[in-house]
């Protein structure tokens, strides 16, 4: 198991950004209802504001966006079935008194507006009406775009490089040996034990072997000569 915690830590690290991404864009629409302006919308140059809606499969519709010329703002306009806007329709015409779009609905469900400023900054109105109401500004265009895409993988790929790199070097690295401490038992030498031994000698008076040096007999108490 600790020989794969690295690469299980790698991989939660690469899960979190992508989740985080993944899912934010669901957070930032505002929602719009069919037939009813949001008005004094404001946005920065080069902001994007992200809408959704819910349309009927076959339908048609108007996406308005309206901007006094006052505030000069050149924006873009799209929609999608998802806010990654990976695929869908726009129209750009350059105008700076907003945009108008055509759409019909392939699907009955949420479909998600964006609303880039190209330039300039100030306020606007949005509303979707029900069938051609406005002339549209410009052609509606299909379009395909996987820079968020990018974004949205961009974050985990950085992680992975990082992490592979880091991992890649640690294998590189020599592996620390435990330093282990060796002690030499040293035995004491034994000690001899010497037990001198005495001469024995036979007891004349009563036969018993006794020592020697003895100058009594211990079992007859008799003086020894």
């Amino acid at each position: 198991m600790k020989k794969y915690k690295p690469i299980l830590v790698l991989v939660i690290g690469c899960l979190i950004p992508l989740l985080f991404t993944a899912t934010i864009p669901y957070a930032l629409p505002t929602r719009l209802h069919l037939n009813s302006r949001k008005s004094t919308e404001h946005s920065w140059s080069f902001e994007i504001k992200l809408y959704l809606i819910s349309l009927e499969e076959g339908s048609q519709y108007t996406i308005d966006v309206d901007i006094d010329a006052f505030w000069g703002m050149d924006i873009s306009l799209r929609i999608a079935e998802t806010p990654y806007m990976i695929n869908g329709f726009s129209v750009d015409s350059g105008s700076n008194t907003g945009e108008v779009m055509h759409f019909t609905a392939s699907k009955t469900g949420v479909y998600y507006i964006q609303m880039k400023v190209m330039s300039g900054s100030g306020f606007y109105d949005i509303i979707v009406e029900s069938g051609s109401t406005t002339p549209a500004t410009g052609a509606t265009l299909e379009f395909f775009d996987i820079s968020y895409l990018l974004v949205l993988i961009l974050p985990s790929i950085f992680i992975i490089i990082v992490g592979l790199i880091l991992l890649r070097r640690r294998a590189s690295m020599p592996e620390k040996k435990p330093i282990i401490s060796i002690y030499k038992k040293w035995d004491k030498p034994k000690q001899e034990v010497i037990v001198e031994k005495e001469e024995l000698m036979i007891c004349e008076y009563c036969g018993s072997e006794i020592k020697k040096s003895l100058k009594k007999c211990p079992h007859c108490n008799t003086t020894l000569n």
